[in-house]
């Protein structure tokens, strides 16, 4: 995102049988060193309930909740 502060991390799991060894986790500090490297302060992360413990223990807060909707005539 041009002209803002904000980087977005979307998408990222762990197969089932390679979760509880730190591979999601690792993920999350790269994205982070990638938006300090692009000169952002901020990133984004649209993440599903399963990742919060995770994102939360790297720093992050949850400041707002996406709802989907499916609009039909």
């Amino acid at each position: 995102m041009r002209d803002t502060e904000f980087a977005g991390a979307w998408g990222g799991s762990t197969r089932p049988e390679w979760r509880g060894r730190g591979i999601y986790r690792t993920l999350v500090a790269a994205r982070a060193r990638s938006t300090l490297a692009m000169g952002k302060r901020l990133l984004h992360s649209d993440s599903m309930d399963d990742s919060r413990p995770i994102l939360e223990r790297s720093g992050l807060l949850k400041i707002s909740t996406t709802t989907g909707y499916e609009w039909s005539r």
